[in-house]
């Protein structure tokens, strides 16, 4: 259920990339390229605030009511697009979906942690989390099938319908976390051992604020090298169709790398592969500069996805496990919240970098200097949480916090 409730944001995230050229051809709106520019970037705002307001909600109300209430404000959003008459009731939808598509994964992630056994909880995460290549994939196909001409409502009204079907099913068949249940039960006389407070009170603050700048640098990262990727290979002599094959290797990393790299978490604690996946990240991408027999370049490509692009889900249950019960989702919420800045600052960032002229090897060092500080904070955050963090370790109990404290 979890794949699909994730295949649904991921749906949602591509609509609007997919349909950009319609609606650059919209002839009754007649918009510009800077105004259709500006209507994407609601999505991503509406996603941080989602973020940073959800897990709150989520710790206190649940997670399974949390995930439901998403699922209709995606499909509410997504309705919205295709039956607006006004670009900016376009944009008012766009907005909500992002409010409901960054509310997804803070009350996911926690509900699939609670849920997993003890040795597969990154597994499972891992897995949950390839919904949302599935999703975009689905996207793109139902654009090349469906839409022609000047017509981009059937995207919107496709993920709408989509996310109707999908909230009677999470109703019956979604699971709410006994664990979470027990929490809430056991603290419920100390409303200050729960949600926000909790994350941001000694001795978790410290540990909170690694967690967010861990995030945002995965986010820039993330978005950065999906932005500007094809363009890099370009700037080292490498032909345009050559450079487009690199990003689909590099998503293809972070899917099947992800998957390798969290099975490795499950076995040997989050820290250590999350530490090896940024100086991966870093080392491949200071190797994508080199001349190099395009076989050897492909598997380089590959290992970067793995390490830059697919420490994201690592990070989340690496936040789960540092958290009580009752704070987990306020601690993720935060953290993707925070870390969706890192989402807006990567390709921007990027831009600077290439328009800077510089040699081509710098452009790929100074986009790996993001991965060093992710591995840097990994080392450091590892120092903050307590011994069993990121172990094999059963569930901590409601009245124990397990996390943040100090060595």
């Amino acid at each position: 259920m979890g794949l699909a409730v994730m295949t649904l944001e991921g749906f949602d995230l591509v609509a609007y990339g997919a349909t950009t050229p319609l609606l650059l051809g919209y002839r009754p709106w007649h918009l510009s390229v800077a105004f259709v520019g500006l209507l994407g970037s609601l999505t991503p705002i509406g996603m941080l605030v989602g973020s940073l307001l959800v897990g709150q909600f989520t710790d206190r109300f649940g997670r399974r009511r949390t995930t439901l209430i998403s699922i209709a404000v995606v499909s509410a959003g997504m309705f919205a697009c295709a039956v607006a008459t006004l670009p900016s009731l376009f944009g008012a939808g766009r907005f909500v979906v992002g409010l409901g598509v960054g509310a997804i994964y803070p009350a996911m992630a926690p509900l699939i942690f609670e849920l997993a056994p003890d040795r597969r909880k990154n597994l499972y995460s891992g897995i949950v989390q390839c919904g949302t290549a599935i999703g975009g994939s689905f996207a793109a196909l139902v654009a090349n099938t469906l839409l022609s001409g000047h017509s981009f409502h059937q995207e919107y009204l496709v993920g709408g319908i989509a996310g109707l079907l999908l909230l009677p099913m999470a109703f019956v068949w979604l699971p709410e976390s006994t664990e979470y249940h027990q929490a809430v039960s056991a603290s419920a006389p100390d409303l200050g051992n729960r949600g926000v407070r909790l994350v941001f009170r000694p001795p978790y603050r410290g540990t909170t604020l690694m967690f967010c700048a861990m995030a945002a640098l995965s986010f820039l990262l993330i978005f950065g090298m999906n932005t500007w990727l094809p363009r890099l290979m370009q700037t080292a002599d490498y032909p345009l169709q050559d450079s487009q094959t690199f990003l689909v290797l590099l998503n293809l990393g972070a899917t099947v790398g992800g998957l390798a790299m969290a099975l490795l978490a499950d076995r040997a604690g989050s820290r250590g592969p999350i530490t090896a996946s940024f100086a991966l990240g870093a080392a491949a991408i200071v190797a994508m500069s080199a001349q190099l027999p395009l076989p050897v370049l492909y598997g380089i490509v590959i290992v970067g996805g793995c390490g830059a692009v697919g420490v994201q889900g690592l990070i989340n249950v690496y936040i789960s496990r540092s958290y009580p019960v009752t704070a987990r989702a306020s601690a993720v919420g935060v953290a993707l919240g925070v870390g969706r800045i890192g989402a807006i600052v990567g390709p921007t960032l990027g831009g600077w970098i290439l328009a800077a002229g510089l040699e081509p090897r710098w452009n790929f060092v100074l986009f790996a200097v993001p991965a060093v500080l992710g591995a840097a904070l990994a080392l450091a955050v590892g120092g903050r949480t307590s011994q069993n963090q990121g172990r094999l370790a059963p569930a901590p109990r409601a009245k124990e916090p397990t996390a943040g404290h100090t060595k």
